[in-house]
């Protein structure tokens, strides 16, 4: 039986205000026409687009086809049991533009993101994602994975976080606040001149509050 354009709605309106999100962010994020979005949402489309439905749902990281099963999530087979919920969906960006933070730039701005990402954490509207690269921060971060990197925390010793070189480079390491100055290290034991002075002019882009291995296959 095929579900009502009125229950689809219904359904994305009830995630989007959990994620307390409005209808302009949603088709920003989804690249949904605003007013189409608006007519899903309000239930107006009796038949709306599956391809549209499927972006705004991944955009607020709900299964398309448990929504068009009038389902909010889907279910589960006996063996495996349901994750921690998604959050919503964060921009994942590259380190240059990570090294550029201290800008204004704006994270929805079309093309910016390199991906967004369902992501499992708690996070505000500036957080965004790096993949991470090499092993300095091994054993505790491995190469691939995939961090959360959220500006609005205040970033204290001991954080994980991102920082902003004075030459525009972009670093992850852990921050050690000690009387005897400010110090940025690298977690891996083998890594040389793991523990490093913060130069004066580093700015914290943000500090990292989650992180996840992204096992999507690549394109061929």
């Amino acid at each position: 039986m095929a579900i009502s354009g009125q229950l689809i709605g219904r359904l994305l309106t009830e995630k989007l205000k959990e994620l307390g999100l409005n209808e302009t962010e949603l088709a920003r994020r989804a690249g949904v026409a605003q007013p189409t979005a608006h007519r899903i949402l309000g239930g107006e489309s009796s038949n709306p687009r599956i391809d549209n439905v499927n972006k705004l749902a991944r955009a607020l990281g709900l299964d398309a086809a448990a929504l068009l099963a009038g389902k909010l999530q889907a279910d589960f087979d006996e063996n495996v049991i349901a994750g921690p919920d998604i959050k919503g969906r964060v921009p994942r960006i590259s380190w240059v533009q990570a090294g550029a933070l201290s800008e204004a730039i704006d994270l929805f701005e079309p093309g910016y993101a390199e991906d967004w990402l369902d992501c499992p954490f708690p996070h505000s509207t500036g957080a965004f994602c790096l993949e991470v690269r090499g092993n300095s921060m091994f054993p505790d971060y491995r190469p691939g994975e995939l961090i959360l990197v959220e500006p609005k925390v205040d970033a204290t010793h001991d954080d994980d976080i991102v920082a902003r070189t004075p030459d525009g480079q972009a670093t992850f390491k852990r921050l050690q606040i000690t009387e005897d100055g400010t110090y940025l290290l690298a977690l891996n034991p083998d890594f040389p001149n793991r523990i490093i002075t913060v130069p004066e002019g580093t700015e914290i882009c943000g500090v990292v509050t989650g992180s996840w291995m992204n096992r999507r296959r690549k394109s061929i």
